[in-house]
């Protein structure tokens, strides 16, 4: 079982007034306590003691806890108990019957607090195991950070945001940049901005990306943002533990795949040649259409480059591609004289496909898309759709599967076999040709 934070769960000072001694045993009282965290809640606090009695401590076992448990129910108190087999492992039972474990560690004089699990989902053992690899790590990071230890705990996931993209998102390095700024804005600030670093816990994490209306898809790209968030902050010294370390991504449900038949894309190219022939500097037409005679992604081709076309070979050179590496793409006759078409208006430099009065590429033609579909009387089919008609056309004219690969920019050949195995009109040609033979 994992513990339910990490060491960087540090908050704000808390003061205790008063320490009680029940039956020998160290318990304390929370009643009069003045806190700016609600104990309940988190249960992770830096305090500091004013006095105390001599205390007597007991190995944690299950009657202890359930005699602890019964006095803070009857007295109304939450009483904090010691093991004796793991110095720092802590015990906190509340009124309301709740038992979270925590290790509470002196770090530059300040006593800090760190929460564990909660019992019985969390047994003594394990919270024995957990609070002894958290004192190491505790030891680890004062060693490694030093003063910054305590400083870097004080911050809010909003400041480390901010950090994150000020160093990261704006150097222009990473192409997800403006995914993941829209992610930050719409989602990570509003929802997570306020919470302090150093008390962010698993289960944050987890209701955060539980709270998203969104599909499992979309939720892991949000927790592989977070998770990146956090990793980068372990690099810094703001933490040394990832909270989201254990959050494993959600199952995505494979696609259906949808590919337009032989008749649906006839209606499709004829409607998208005509309102081309109509208007033949409209860029989104002629994008389109390169795209169903290549089933390159979107992304890709918008990029694509006059300079980067090949007209001795029939080939391009793909430079903004899906993982950041250089792809050269052979076109078909139909993609190579479009290509053509452009280059005798456009010239020998610049956008193949230019945006309308920019110096940027055309903008995603997604609208003009399903107006396409609209107007050819099929269903509105994608953008990235189009790519799968491409595959599944490769794949029934009986292509080889690695050709296919390398045509589409997979990095693996599973990616392209889910498309051999959406094709049924391969299937039915194996099956009929294996029982073509039988005298029925």
């Amino acid at each position: 079982m994992k513990p339910d934070s990490s060491l960087n769960q540090i908050t704000q000072t808390m003061k205790r007034n008063d320490v009680d001694s029940v039956d020998g045993r160290f318990c304390e009282s929370a009643q009069n306590m003045k806190t700016s965290v609600d104990v309940e809640d988190c249960c992770v606090e830096v305090m500091v003691r004013h006095h105390s009695t001599k205390n007597q401590r007991e190995a944690f076992t299950k009657a202890f806890f359930d005699e602890c448990k019964t006095r803070a129910i009857q007295t109304g108190r939450t009483i904090e108990a010691s093991d004796t087999k793991c110095t720092g492992l802590k015990a906190i039972f509340h009124s309301s019957g709740r038992i979270k474990f925590i290790v509470r560690k002196s770090i530059r004089g300040k006593n800090v607090y760190v929460a564990v699990g909660s019992y019985p989902e969390f047994s003594i053992n394990n919270a024995r195991e957990h609070a002894f690899k958290i004192i190491q790590e505790l030891k680890a990071s004062v060693e490694t950070y030093g003063e910054r230890f305590l400083t870097h705990s004080k911050i809010t996931f909003n400041e480390l945001v901010e950090q994150y993209v000020k160093c990261v998102l704006s150097t222009g390095v990473k192409r997800s940049a403006n995914t993941d700024l829209s992610k930050i804005r719409k989602y990570l600030r509003p929802l997570l901005g306020d919470k302090k670093l150093a008390g962010m816990t698993e289960a944050d994490i987890l209701a955060y990306l539980h709270a998203l209306d969104l599909k499992p898809a979309t939720r892991n790209r949000h927790l592989a943002l977070i998770k990146a968030v956090f990793t980068w902050a372990i690099r810094m010294g703001y933490i040394n533990r990832s909270p989201a370390l254990y959050i494993k991504a959600l199952p995505e449900v494979t696609s259906d795949r949808r590919a337009m038949d032989d008749s649906q894309l006839q209606r499709w190219m004829e409607v998208c040649e005509h309102w081309r022939n109509a208007k033949p500097d409209h860029e989104a037409l002629a994008l389109l259409r390169f795209l169903a005679l290549t089933g390159l992604r979107l992304g890709e081709t918008r990029h694509l480059r006059l300079e980067d076309v090949d007209w001795s070979h029939k080939m391009i050179t793909l430079r903004h591609t899906k993982n950041g590496k250089l792809r050269r793409v052979p076109v078909c006759d139909k993609a190579f004289v479009l290509l053509t078409e452009q280059h005798q208006h456009l010239g020998d430099k610049g956008w193949v496909f230019p945006g309308n009065g920019t110096d940027n590429p055309v903008s995603e033609p997604r609208r003009l898309q399903k107006r396409l579909c609209e107007a050819a009387g099929i269903p509105p089919f994608t953008i990235h759709e189009m790519r799968h008609t491409f595959a599944t056309k490769l794949i029934e004219s009986g292509a080889d599967i690695n050709i296919v690969k390398d045509l589409l920019g997979h990095s693996t050949i599973k990616v392209t076999e889910l498309y051999v195995h959406s094709s049924p009109a391969r299937y039915h040609e194996a099956v009929n040709h294996a029982m073509a033979n039988l005298n029925l």
